[in-house]
């Protein structure tokens, strides 16, 4: 009972009947409402893909940048004999 079940299924699926019963999405419409409110979806998520990835770049570039500043006088090491201490 079973096999002949899934059998069924399977044909059903498989034929014309079964496509003639998918919807304009699933039959792959170009031309409906849903294809071009998913085209727009497509820009939104590539445009905060692409602001989170130019804030890590931004930011990467601001480190880069203040590492190789020179310190102010009053942030800099004096210098002093380490030797007395080892």
């Amino acid at each position: 009972m079973k096999t002949k079940l899934i059998t069924a299924v399977v044909i059903f699926l498989g034929s014309q009947a079964g496509q003639a019963l998918a919807c304009s999405v699933c039959y792959g419409a170009r031309d409906g409402k849903s294809a071009e409110h998913m085209a727009i979806a497509i820009w939104v998520l590539m445009g905060v893909i692409m602001s989170v990835m130019g804030g890590v770049g931004a930011f990467s570039f601001h480190l880069w940048r203040h590492a190789n500043t020179p310190l102010e006088p009053h942030q800099e090491l004096t210098d002093e004999d380490l030797n007395r201490y080892e």
